[in-house]
């Protein structure tokens, strides 16, 4: 009889559950975008049903700490000024004029892409508070839009373009869950900042699936305001710099400097620099990386040294 025996758990219990909430804390706080956060929890769905004792489960895990170990947000902001680039390159070589210039006109369309105004608007039906806002977001150097209704808003998107949309919830006609649905038709890339004086959680989370980037409360606080407001500046700036990496062909005898310019473009622009050499590779899989259902699979030289240098956007 074992009615005062010690309770015995099942394999699966010891294993299983420890390894598992871990996996979800570093998934939750590894900032993975959309795609990836998909990826993650439906490897944590696969191993919840899995026997801790396979041996597929010890992979598992491996590919997931992999996943959430990446530098996803990490990033260097480049530097874009042309006289300090002009001195970093004469610095590593002397001559090679041709080289330069072209790298220069490079940064220069850059820096004139980063120049470009980031441009709000804001819609609400109460004028004075339309007005505080215009002047706040003005006074931080954004360019600023306003409408008084949801139909008006619409009128301008269809006109011009703007980065960022700041709206009321309570509104005539057009509603802001309205417009924030009409919006992500005509205009998709644009964010979405909802506000409202009747704030519920049930609106904050009908907001935020239907794709607003934030939801405020009135009265406004004005440093969370600026705070989010600059940090999807930096991120859709950072998007449109690193949208597509260039690719540089440097060709020429050894010894002649490719790799040497590589680094002083690394320099140049503030980023971390690698190099990887081709010539040693058996194939494609050490550079890319092998498929899991292959015994000893392994990450590509290009995933592990962005994971090495601790950045996304190396050079």
């Amino acid at each position: 009889m074992g009615f005062f025996g010690k309770s015995k758990k099942s394999k699966n219990e010891i294993l299983e559950m420890p390894d598992l909430e871990k996996l979800r804390q570093a998934v939750d706080n590894a900032g993975l975008p959309d795609y990836g956060l998909a990826v993650a929890e439906k490897e944590i769905e696969r191993l919840s049903k899995t026997d801790p004792a396979a041996p597929e489960y010890a992979i598992e895990i491996a590919y997931l700490e992999y996943l959430t170990s990446l530098p996803w947000n990490k990033y260097t902001d480049d530097n874009l000024d042309l006289d300090r680039a002009k001195q970093t390159l004469d610095s590593y070589h002397y001559g090679l004029e041709s080289v330069k210039e072209r790298i220069l006109e490079f940064l220069a369309v850059r820096t004139l892409c980063s120049m470009k105004p980031f441009r709000v608007l804001v819609v609400d039906d109460e004028a004075v508070a339309r007005t505080n806002l215009e002047y706040v977001l003005r006074k931080e150097g954004y360019e600023v839009a306003v409408a008084e209704n949801g139909s008006e808003a619409l009128e301008k998107l269809v006109v011009g373009e703007f980065d960022l949309l700041l709206t009321d919830l309570k509104m005539e006609k057009i509603d802001g869950m309205q417009l924030l649905e009409r919006v992500k038709k005509i205009a998709p890339h644009m964010e979405t900042i909802i506000f409202t004086g009747y704030a519920t959680v049930s609106s904050a989370v009908e907001a935020l699936q239907h794709g607003a980037a934030h939801y405020l409360t009135k009265p406004i606080n004005l440093d969370e305001l600026r705070e989010v407001v600059k940090k999807i500046r930096d991120k859709k700036r950072h998007i449109i710099q690193n949208v597509s990496g260039p690719i540089l062909c440097f060709s020429g005898p050894p010894g002649t400097g490719k790799t040497s310019v590589g680094k002083a473009i690394a320099e140049a622009l503030g980023r971390k620099f690698t190099r990887l050499s081709m010539a040693g590779m058996r194939d494609e899989s050490e550079l890319k990386g092998h498929r899991r259902t292959y015994v000893g699979a392994m990450p590509g030289r290009i995933i592990n040294e962005i994971k090495r240098l601790g950045v996304r956007n190396p050079l």
